[in-house]
């Protein structure tokens, strides 16, 4: 197990390189160039200036030292400043915001886990019954639409028709729980699905049919004591 996890890991890193290869020669085909802006409404820059911001951002470089320079200065977190935000840098913005996305992803995670596992069990214990009609229709709805649709429909119905929760901010648990459902609900759906199928192979299996033979309770309590 320990030398499949190193192996993956190590396979991490051509994968990486190869992605920021493809993006890099995928962005310099691009027509245009941030320092020669084509829109209408943008003011070209002097010749001279253009020369002096491309010496200065290493843009004048052949290509193969501007991928030298790009990774090296990802390896040290170094992504420069942020084309949004001109006088902060990436890492900045990254380390302001990184809390708040981990935060919301853990508990994105936990509810998906959660509620998938109790959904999926609940799905197969009561096959067929309209308890496990209304665990298939989640999970479907869940994996059928995207979570900016699930999202957009949380604060409409939540948010601006019942009330319930606020449309924005971070700062209480009622400002949680819509982005943790929206987050959480796809994920939650094929963890339902899987562990409704697993459980249904498993009540199915040779063993658990001899044990019911024997007169063991099928109840939730005794299929998960077997």
């Amino acid at each position: 197990m320990l030398r499949y996890i190193v192996e993956r890991l190590l396979w991490l890193i051509p994968t990486l390189l190869a992605m920021a290869l493809v993006t890099f020669i995928v962005m310099h085909a691009t027509p245009g160039s941030p320092l020669d802006p084509q829109s209408p409404n943008a003011n070209s820059l002097p010749p001279e200036l253009q020369k002096n911001l491309a010496e200065h951002y290493g843009l004048d470089k052949p290509l193969y030292v501007q991928f030298g320079r790009f990774i090296w200065n990802a390896i040290r977190l170094d992504f420069g400043f942020s084309y949004m935000f001109k006088s902060r840098t990436v890492m900045e913005i990254l380390s302001n915001t990184f809390p708040v996305s981990l935060q919301l992803g853990v508990m994105a995670f936990i509810f998906a886990v959660v509620g998938g596992v109790t959904l999926g069990v609940l799905a197969a214990m009561r096959q067929n019954t309209w308890l496990d009609y209304l665990c298939v229709s989640i999970a479907t709805l869940g994996v059928s639409l995207p979570n900016f649709i699930i999202g957009i429909l949380f604060i409409v119905i939540f948010s601006l028709k019942l009330g319930w929760f606020p449309v924005t901010g971070f700062d209480t648990p009622r400002h949680w729980v819509l982005p943790t459902l929206a987050l959480g609900l796809g994920q939650l759906a094929v963890i339902a699905r899987y562990t409704r199928s697993s459980v249904l192979d498993t009540i199915r299996a040779d063993y658990v049919r001899t044990a019911r033979a024997k007169g063991l309770g099928c109840s939730m309590a005794s299929f998960w004591g077997l």
